[in-house]
């Protein structure tokens, strides 16, 4: 069975904000994200839509950006699946 790699962003940013919100910290935007990340902020939006092709989008400089921000680990942030059909 063939795998695909889907991104999740929209999924770590959550993970990110609830761990922020523990620490009585300010949760993060994608603009606010996309700012710390040295990225424009179409770009956060472009990599948050849930289509295939968010994930190619992706480089690796960007997501070690990404996963630094949020604090969070690549596995939050990219997700195996199977290709049904």
């Amino acid at each position: 069975m063939a795998k695909q790699v889907r991104l999740t962003l929209q999924k770590a940013i959550a993970k990110a904000n609830l761990r922020r919100a523990e620490a009585g910290e300010k949760a993060i935007t994608m603009n606010s994200l996309a700012v710390q990340a040295g990225v424009a902020s179409t770009t956060i939006a472009r990599l948050a839509r849930t289509d295939d092709k968010a994930a190619s989008a992706l480089s690796l400089d960007l997501a070690s950006k990404i996963v630094t921000v949020l604090d969070c680990e690549i596995e939050d942030l990219l997700e195996v699946t199977d290709v049904i059909g």
